[in-house]
């Protein structure tokens, strides 16, 4: 029976390592951001897209990803979060504000990973980000993110929500290594 159930974890935590979603980086190290302490409690975000993929069916669906995710990891460090569906006139509270100008990507839903596997295809984001300290809306610097999922990590590979996830625990590394 111990053996069995050796076996089982054994195959358990092996199917499992696909499911993580890395996040690539530029060869280059990048500068460090240049953001005070006082404005890292609050966490402004702005998604978008320069290149039409907000016309897309599923943008949305892609941008309430980035909602949950950033809200997710924001509260886990003990941070505030506010998701801006626009440009604002101005910020009433200090922070950091992040515009994620989106290049491309694939939203893949759980579900349809579940449910078609590898016939869905490979979930990915190419995206670029701008952060500044607000409410003076100093430029702190940029940042460049990509992930993806290969078709022969099959169910357990990453879907736009963990790809999402990992950027946004990303960003938040940045806004901290100050």
């Amino acid at each position: 029976m111990k053996k069995v159930l050796s076996t089982f974890v054994l195959v358990t935590c092996a199917l499992m390592v696909g499911c993580a979603a890395t996040v690539k980086r530029p060869n280059a190290p990048a500068e460090a951001l240049s953001i005070p302490t006082s404005a890292t409690s609050t966490v402004y975000l702005l998604v978008k897209s320069g290149r039409g993929h907000d016309q897309s069916d599923d943008w949305e669906l892609f941008r309430a990803e980035w909602r949950t995710a950033m809200a997710k990891i924001a509260s886990a460090a003990g941070r505030s979060f506010v998701h801006l569906d626009a440009m604002p006139a101005s910020f009433d509270e200090p922070g950091t504000f992040v515009v994620l100008d989106v290049n491309d990507y694939r939203y893949l839903s759980t579900g349809a990973r579940y449910g078609f596997g590898v016939m869905t295809g490979n979930a990915y984001i190419d995206a670029d980000a701008e952060f500044y300290v607000v409410p003076e809306m100093q430029k702190a610097g940029t940042r460049k993110y990509a992930t993806s999922s290969t078709a022969w990590q099959g169910v357990f590979s990453a879907m736009t929500s963990k790809q999402v996830e990992a950027i946004a625990d990303e960003m938040l590394k940045d806004i901290d290594s100050r």
